[in-house]
């Protein structure tokens, strides 16, 4: 299976959930909602970098031409001199490797930090962001960077609007702590951590 498949075919499926976030700073608490739309997936897997190979630039077609219509494969993406980088931020072949775990990386207790990005002396990016998790699952050797930006000043949602592996370069901000992890889907709610002084509203 190509591994751009599989990494749509996850992503299609997290479109049926949602997640919910409570993080807490100088003990004030905030929501976090995150969700997922079809248009998300062309900028999170780094395709807008393969400049030099013919991708349709449509955003909203993305997984359709990956799934249904097979456009995008892994064929077409090792054509591209850029799907290489020594720079985690610019590998867009081990972002699509590990991609294919966002759902393990979000839904695990070791969520290891997040952080406010507001505060630019922290982040060594020019990444438009509002927050960012520094992550890594059970069983896995890879710590990776999710980048969260809400969707529109009216919007209460959140998207991810970058996610790579960690290098040599740490980012940062201004450390929350977490409070409370919930999974939401039609069927019901999953807690995945809640901390132990957390009671919820």
């Amino acid at each position: 299976m190509n591994i751009i498949y599989e990494c749509a075919a996850k992503f299609i499926a997290l479109e049926n959930c949602e997640y919910r976030f409570v993080v807490s700073q100088k003990r004030k608490s905030r929501e976090i909602f995150l969700n997922f739309r079809d248009s998300d997936f062309f900028h999170l897997a780094g395709l807008h970098y393969l400049t030099d190979i013919n991708i349709p630039q449509n955003r909203q077609t993305t997984l359709k031409n990956i799934i249904e219509k097979g456009i995008i494969t892994d064929n077409l993406l090792h054509k591209s001199r850029f799907y290489q980088s020594s720079n985690p931020h610019r590998d867009i072949k081990s972002r699509i490797e590990e991609l294919r775990f966002l759902e393990e990386y979000l839904d695990t207790d070791n969520l290891i930090r997040i952080y406010n990005t507001k505060n630019d002396k922290y982040l060594q990016s020019h990444i438009r962001t509002d927050y960012l998790i520094e992550s890594q699952f059970k069983g896995s050797k890879d710590t990776v960077y999710i980048f969260l930006k809400k969707r529109n000043a009216t919007s209460n949602y959140f998207c991810i609007v970058s996610f790579f592996k960690k290098g040599t370069v740490t980012y940062g901000g201004d450390k929350l702590y977490w409070m409370l992890k919930e999974k939401i889907k039609s069927t019901g709610s999953v807690i995945l951590y809640r901390h132990n002084t957390y009671i919820d509203s």
